[in-house]
């Protein structure tokens, strides 16, 4: 009938392929600009321009959500901290900077990752993957260092948790606008080689 032409266009529904990164960046969004606690299904459907029940269909709610984040996260941080320098000490130490790069340029993700506690979150077999992997690629770098004689009577697993340790807590402060450095990208190298030459004593 003519009268269909007069009626309202429907909303455009977005197609099932791209509700998943539309998802995730609502999220990366609201968490920058609101913090972790304005991540609701109710928001990322707004935000996104999705049903409600998407974020269910596709994620099986917001824990989804939040392992998607992590995940791609933890891909990220891969490209970052993955590095390839010759001699494995100054490899390990371009991996930290990278690390700290990796965490100032991807706050929301590094939020998600290390920083918030979600609720009644307990991440999937996948999450767990991928940051076990994110780990194997700082103890491969350690472990190189000790097969070159860096590190002498050290245990790579400590090592690399203890670097870890120091990297994240930096990061953290700085993330947290609470790292009064004078000049933070230079107090952090310095940090971090302190810390390795002290794990080197002979």
């Amino acid at each position: 009938m003519f009268y269909t032409f007069l009626m309202p266009p429907r909303p455009q529904r977005t197609l099932s392929q791209d509700i998943v990164p539309e998802v995730v960046s609502a999220a990366l969004y609201l968490i920058t600009e609101e913090g972790p606690e304005g991540v609701t299904v109710r928001a990322l459907a707004r935000h996104a321009g999705v049903a409600p029940m998407s974020i269910y269909n596709h994620f099986g709610g917001k824990n989804g959500v939040i392992d998607a984040i992590i995940v791609e996260g933890f891909g990220h941080l891969a490209l970052f901290a993955d590095t390839t320098l010759e001699d494995p000490y100054e490899n390990l130490v371009a991996g930290s900077r990278a690390y700290r790069d990796f965490a100032l340029q991807y706050r929301a993700h590094y939020t998600v990752m290390f920083l918030h506690r979600f609720i009644d979150y307990t991440p999937s077999r996948d999450t767990v993957g991928a940051a076990f992997n994110g780990f194997a690629i700082l103890a491969g770098q350690v472990q190189a260092c000790l097969d070159a004689g860096y590190f002498p009577q050290r245990q790579c697993v400590d090592v690399a948790q203890q670097l870890w340790a120091t990297v994240h807590g930096y990061v953290a402060l700085e993330i947290s606008e609470i790292n009064f450095a004078s000049d933070r990208s230079a107090v952090f190298g310095d940090l971090i080689e302190g810390l390795l030459a002290g794990l080197d004593r002979r």
